[in-house]
């Protein structure tokens, strides 16, 4: 396996309080999440992948023509048939021969590509990029986020001591129907808890040793900490507190969180309803900047910007 040379993030400028949504909703329903990252009406995942790979590709040694392979993961692809993947490569000028895939349907699609990018054969660029929205009186759509990471692989940078993936089936936990841009659950708090601690440690009990510090899938700003309980670890990362639920690319922003917190050996953990999860441990740390200016906006605002109502005052 290869290295992680570099690191890349995208987040939207726009940001919304959980403060305002509770207020038109009489209550905020997405649990320890206190703001979120907004996606713009020009704004989707590839639009954020592109960014955030333009980000990576600045501190890293190896030239785009140098790349081999492009991996891209994500749940809230544009459009539901076509390679995004060409199209990311294309706006980012990548040579034609470079390697294409492209990792959806579940969170764990974040990790997924990660994981191809490191057991490449030569130079990757990985990027995760997401925007979920549920319906706006949920707490899907009340805690949905938004934004990019992207990791480019190298000869040197922090590396995978490690990896193990565990499986079992939880079905409803959270999916989104064909046709559909709203993610569902069946909302069933105690077994969507059960599903994802369940699994997680599953993943965990693979490894050789569990690392001092962990960075879930973060769907809310409350089951990480179930899951640092559960596995008697006291240092969990994830930014769903201020940037919400940025689905296949939460575990990725966890990773950056930790290596902000100094921590040198992480376990990231791709979480995906179902379910699956990716355990990934990694070795070593880069400094990080993930950080971006914000604009607030109100929840009129908001709910046009996502398309739940349009900018004439109609329905979506």
């Amino acid at each position: 396996m290869t290295a992680i040379e570099s690191v890349g993030s995208y987040l939207p400028t726009y940001r919304i309080t959980a403060q305002e949504i509770g207020e038109a909703w009489d209550g905020f329903r997405a649990r320890g999440i206190q703001e979120k990252r907004v996606p713009g009406a020009d704004e989707d995942a590839v639009t954020m992948a592109v960014a955030a790979c333009k980000d990576a590709l600045a501190d890293a040694s190896v030239g785009r023509n140098s790349l081999a392979t492009l991996i891209v993961g994500t749940t809230t692809p544009p459009r539901e048939e076509g390679d995004i993947g060409t199209t990311i490569a294309e706006i980012l000028g990548l040579e034609n021969d470079i390697e294409v895939s492209v990792h959806t349907q579940s969170t764990r699609a974040g990790t997924r590509a990660l994981l191809a990018a490191v057991r490449a054969d030569g130079p990757a660029l990985a990027v995760a990029a997401d925007c979920p929205q549920g319906d706006p009186d949920d707490a899907i759509d009340h805690g949905a986020g938004a934004g990019a990471v992207a990791v480019v692989t190298g000869d040197s940078g922090p590396t995978v001591r490690q990896t193990a993936t565990y499986t079992r089936e939880f079905p409803g936990t959270r999916f989104r129907q064909r046709g559909s841009e709203s993610v569902e659950t069946y909302d069933a708090t105690a077994y969507e808890r059960e599903a994802y601690t369940t699994t997680i440690n599953g993943a965990l009990e693979l490894l050789d040793d569990v690392p001092a510090a962990l960075a879930p899938t973060a769907p809310d700003g409350s089951l990480p900490g179930r899951v640092g309980r559960s596995a008697d670890v006291d240092s969990v990362h994830h930014l769903a507190s201020e940037l919400g639920d940025t689905g296949a690319a939460s575990p990725l922003f966890g990773l950056l969180a930790a290596w902000d917190a100094g921590e040198e050996t992480v376990a990231v953990l791709g979480y995906g309803a179902g379910s699956s999860v990716d355990a990934i441990v990694i070795e070593g740390a880069l400094d990080v900047d993930w950080a971006r200016p914000a604009t607030d906006i109100s929840y009129p605002e908001y709910l046009r910007k996502r398309g739940h109502v349009l900018s004439n005052g109609g329905d979506h």
